[in-house]
């Protein structure tokens, strides 16, 4: 008997486990370099934070002693100060401001807070949560030359110029 010549190999299922390698091997080079990429941004922009000063891009916070020479009243629709808005909510907490409460109306610019709400703000940041102007304390601020506040890396020609 003459040998039965083997099997002939199915071509079809072959081709299908070959696209089926090429394609799981196009996927993980492409997350691999995906990978490589993020990486590649990542590091000159952590380099980046790192040297960056938090002081220079934004205002520091005011000290507690400072905090407690600013103004304070208990809320009442009769002694509420002229604000020239009509103002009757904390835009901190987001909640209405009530009768009795204790309040703070800042100096520069007029606007009122909740007490306890606007000192936790002025902690981290010494400017209106309202309109970004530099809170003024009652006493010495005003006696300060206005170029004090002014970091270094915020002066510029324009500003020295408008002095003039």
């Amino acid at each position: 008997m003459p040998p039965s010549p083997p099997p002939k190999p199915n071509q079809k299922f072959l081709f299908f486990i070959l696209k089926a390698v090429v394609m799981i091997a196009i996927t993980i080079l492409f997350f691999l370099f995906l990978g490589v990429a993020a990486i590649l941004l990542l590091i000159p922009t952590a380099a980046l934070h790192r040297n960056s000063t938090p002081s220079s891009s934004s205002p520091k916070g005011l000290r507690l002693k400072d905090l407690k020479k600013l103004s304070r009243f208990r809320f009442s629709t009769e002694s509420r100060p002229e604000t020239g808005a009509d103002q009757s909510s904390c835009v901190v907490c987001l909640e209405d401001i009530k009768e009795g409460e204790w309040c703070r109306n800042l100096v520069g610019c007029g606007h009122v807070f909740h007490r306890k709400c606007v000192d936790s703000w002025l902690v981290k940041v010494s400017a209106c949560p309202i309109c970004r102007n530099r809170v003024e304390l009652d006493q010495g601020v005003k006696d300060r030359p206005s170029w004090e506040f002014v970091s270094k890396n915020e002066l510029s020609i324009g500003r020295v110029f408008s002095f003039l």
